[in-house]
């Protein structure tokens, strides 16, 4: 390998990661902080700040309310509907699977056939979205609280041509749009 093209394979990692300001040419970088990023580029034309909770992975109830195959005509009953429920452990596997109460170890009550180790997309196109679905309620693992820490996300925009938005989370900038 050439020594030019060595050097251009070292210096490519560091590269990708700097870009300009919206605004000028000052050179800025991911994991760089809001006070970083203003002292280079600036006041921002508008800055917003919102807090939201992290999506940590929790265990979850489905239950679907799928119509029956069947009527009974000589009664004019409505349409009756069997109750099906998918539990889903942390990693979205089923781990348990009722129809009506009835616990089982796979059903086609959608259509087409679910059974436990499924995961979640797998249901949803099976059966679509779920009538109902609740979550276990997630905790913070450092901290042992009720609620997980939320994530402050900042997002300055700067008035360019197009408008550029730079994306802050906590603090640190993360993404560009």
């Amino acid at each position: 390998m050439t020594m030019i093209k060595m050097i251009f394979v070292f210096l490519l990692p560091t590269i990708s990661y700097a870009f300009f300001c919206p605004n000028n040419f000052n050179q800025i970088n991911f994991g760089d902080t809001i006070a970083q990023i203003q002292q280079q580029c600036g006041t921002p034309a508008k800055q917003e700040t919102k807090e939201i909770a992290p999506d940590i992975p929790t265990p979850q109830e489905w239950n679907y309310y799928v119509p029956r195959t069947y009527t009974l005509s000589a009664t004019n009953q409505p349409e009756m509907t069997l109750k099906t429920q998918i539990i889903f452990d942390a990693n979205g596997k089923a781990i348990n699977i009722n129809v009506n109460g009835l616990s089982m170890p796979s059903t086609n009550v959608c259509g087409a056939v679910i059974q436990l180790g499924a995961t979640q997309d797998t249901v949803k196109a099976a059966c679509g979205n779920p009538a109902i679905i609740n979550k276990q309620q997630a905790t913070a693992p450092q901290t042992g609280s009720s609620q997980p820490p939320k994530n402050k996300i900042t997002e300055f925009t700067y008035s360019t041509t197009p408008p550029v938005t730079l994306v802050f989370e906590n603090g640190v900038l993360k993404s560009k749009k």
